[in-house]
């Protein structure tokens, strides 16, 4: 079964409230751009997955489920939780259908929302890595917003959280490629699989990681050793593009 893409262009969303999303079919057996075939996940009566509403607010950004895109500072914003104390981290941040048992982050934010936000933002999707046939998705940096017992807030790099084991420190700032999700008969994958951010590059997400050690499902952790967050502590995650797209 083919795997359509979801296109690079999304017409007039800002102002109409309204994508125009186009598909591609890559070959029967590869995921994104060639990667690992995604996870079984669909099933035959399926609904396609609608695209979602979008509002613009009186402030000027925009509104897309619980996804916001900050259009003055290039920003794009949503609500989570922090998940895990320990262990080892497949995903950085999921929903309850998925790998919460491995998910340093969870939301109630959807795939798609944050897939046509980061379109709205201008951002192109594309392969994980770079060098091959397929120009590289965009990279934006993910930090973490939090309000400390005093009240005020904090924002640090969601990378401090992630202790990489085979440099045996706390991973560099990597920035989070934009890979998108692909759809089997309509539906979103990463709706199904619970992904909006991945470590471990394996099933369907909108960013990935843009490195090879994504391969190795071991390779990353939670830096146990970083306290300011408990599990269950709100927080807020930022996305902003590495440079404008073009």
């Amino acid at each position: 079964m083919s795997i359509p893409r979801l296109s690079l262009i999304a017409a007039g969303l800002l102002l109409t409230g309204a994508a125009v999303l186009a598909e591609s079919a890559p070959p029967a057996d590869a995921g994104p751009f060639g990667g690992p075939p995604p996870r079984p996940a669909v099933t035959p009566g399926m609904k396609p997955t609608p695209l979602p509403a979008v509002e613009k607010l009186p402030n000027g950004d925009v509104r897309i489920g619980r996804v916001t895109v900050h259009p003055a500072t290039r920003e794009v914003s949503f609500p989570a939780v922090y998940n895990l104390k320990q262990g080892i981290l497949e995903a950085v941040v999921a929903t309850p259908e998925g790998r919460l048992h491995e998910s340093l982050l969870r939301t109630e934010a959807r795939p798609i929302q944050l897939q046509t936000a980061l379109i709205l933002l201008g951002l192109r999707n594309g392969a994980r890595l770079p060098g091959g046939p397929v120009a590289q998705g965009d990279l934006v940096d993910m930090d973490l917003e939090w309000r400390r017992p005093d009240g005020t807030l904090a924002r640090a790099p969601v990378e401090q959280w992630i202790y990489d084991n085979g440099a045996r420190k706390s991973s560099p700032r990597f920035g989070w490629v934009f890979t998108g999700v692909t759809f089997t008969n309509g539906v979103a994958n990463a709706e199904i699989e619970g992904n909006l951010v991945i470590n471990y590059s394996v099933g369907d997400t909108v960013l990935d990681l843009p490195d090879a050690a994504g391969a190795d499902d071991t390779r990353f952790v939670v830096d146990s050793d970083r306290k300011e967050l408990a599990v269950g502590t709100p927080v807020r995650v930022i996305l902003k593009p590495r440079a404008a797209a073009t």
